[in-house]
């Protein structure tokens, strides 16, 4: 019988009220369904119902292990330990408020659990569990404080590496520092602890801490490099080359920087580029360069793609319209900075920068046509037709356009134009999603042009002969 097969059949034995058939049943499928949440549910009830209290209990458990946003798991969980189990009943309160988006309310609930029981492994769970609520809301302090209390009972390394990101989010990276210093000490073959403390040492301008704790090559590398032992930085490179691998390229773009051999540079950063695609410090190390050259407009731009790859849109305009500003005759700016006003629905300045762009590519298709689609969505439809019709004499390829030169041409009462339009964007997209409906539209325009031009004229003609009477 399938797992579902099961959980009916039992359904209809408790329908008939059959309940310790039911009960026998769902027990014996126990090893096949005990990772479902349905079935734990169904069981601990039916347990509930048969007051085997125990094993009701043992299932809700195990249900909110299964599924830990289970509001009836935690309900009946609270009843079974209130008066029995402070700990566990804290605990579970504690839980059960979170799942209400009560968090702030279960900070109580954890501080008495820790105070509930005497069990080394409860507190430091009910201490985590406290942790994170106070992360949650905001309460970093409050954290840290708990995060600390839980090293002081026992080691833990990934306690020592959330309390250096808490410290980094907060920008202290001195207290970062510290713990990770206490964590390695602790640890000292965890790779990620002495790798984390190494790459803040660097940051610090501490470059032989740096060099001691860390773990792999490559971050030696990073730190001989900005310690400016260019030697030792390139042989430890040959040592451990890997073409396969970004990081190789991006330590040898810097290592060519510190020479000022741009051109080896510039080539390493690309290789960088093909195997790290989009990645921010691509741009950020064509920043450098440029800088390095005195090329201001490349150094602004480059720090715009940057930002651009980090999301970080608002920064990434402000670098564009810095290029801009440097050297208002190359287009590449212009063209991101449409890009971002696009995505941030800024329609005074992606029209002011459409028109710059068309100026400088007259051809350009994407800028007439999305110069069109700002006047079409601004309700200038004769406008929008003007860009419409000039990309499609440029050449565009977006079939798209025809579809919004038929309804431009609509707006403006033009029928036939916008009839001519539309046959064109079925002829060249059969498959568009609109064809149905593109298709009726011009079955109603075919009737009402065939529809006799004195109609209108008769009714005119009858009026006036009532008036003559």
């Amino acid at each position: 019988m399938s797992n579902n097969g099961v959980l009916v059949q039992a359904q209809m034995l408790i329908d008939e009220e059959q309940y310790d058939r039911a009960y026998e049943m769902l027990i014996n499928s126990y090893d096949k369904l005990k990772d479902d949440a349905e079935y734990l549910e169904k069981t601990a009830l039916l347990a509930k119902t048969l007051e085997k209290n125990e094993d009701a209990a043992k299932f809700w458990e195990e249900l909110v292990k299964v599924n830990p946003n289970s509001l009836i798991g935690y309900s009946e969980l609270l009843d079974i330990y209130s008066g029995k189990d402070n700990y566990k009943y804290y605990i579970t309160r504690a839980k059960y408020k979170i799942l209400n988006e009560k968090v702030s309310q279960s900070i109580d609930d954890y501080k008495k659990a820790i105070n509930s029981t005497t069990e080394e492994a409860d507190i430091i769970n009910a201490r985590f569990l406290l942790a994170k609520s106070y992360e949650y809301i905001g309460k970093t302090q409050n954290a840290i404080d708990e995060y600390y209390s839980i090293i002081s009972q026992k080691d833990d390394m990934a306690i020592y590496y959330k309390l250096a990101d808490l410290y980094c989010e907060q920008n202290d990276r001195i207290s970062a520092i510290n713990v990770l210093e206490k964590g390695v000490k602790a640890f000292p073959d965890v790779v990620e602890l002495g790798e984390y403390l190494s790459g803040l040492y660097i940051r610090e301008g501490e470059y032989d801490k740096a060099l001691e704790s860390a773990k792999t090559p490559y971050t030696k590398v990073k730190a001989y490099l900005m310690k400016g032992d260019n030697d030792s930085a390139f042989k430890l490179l040959n040592d451990n080359k890997d073409e396969n691998n970004a990081n190789y390229f991006a330590l040898m773009a810097e290592y060519y920087f510190n020479l000022k051999d741009w051109e080896k540079c510039g080539e390493n950063i690309e290789k960088f580029n093909n195997l790290s695609p989009q990645n921010p410090l691509v741009y950020q190390m064509k920043a450098l360069v440029c800088d390095a050259n005195g090329d201001i407009y490349g150094y602004h731009y480059n720090m715009g793609k940057c930002y651009s790859y980090k999301q970080d849109y608002e920064l990434a305009l402000n670098e564009y319209l810095n290029a801009h500003r440097q050297d208002s005759s190359k287009s590449d700016a212009v063209k991101e900075i449409i890009k971002i006003n696009e995505t941030l629905g800024d329609k005074t300045s992606l029209m002011e920068f459409y028109e710059k762009l068309v100026r400088q590519e007259p051809d350009n298709t994407f800028a007439l046509k999305g110069l069109g689609d700002v006047y079409a969505d601004l309700y200038e439809f004769r406008n929008a037709l003007e860009y419409y019709e000039k990309a499609v004499k440029a050449g565009i390829t977006d079939y798209e356009i025809y579809n919004k030169m038929g309804f431009a041409y609509e707006k403006i009462k033009d029928l036939s134009s916008a009839k001519e339009a539309y046959e064109k964007y079925l002829a060249k997209a059969p498959l568009s999603p609109d064809t149905e409906k593109l298709k009726e539209k011009l079955a109603k325009m075919d009737i009402s042009s065939s529809a006799p031009v004195n109609s209108e004229e008769g009714l005119i003609d009858k009026i006036m002969k009532i008036f003559g009477k």
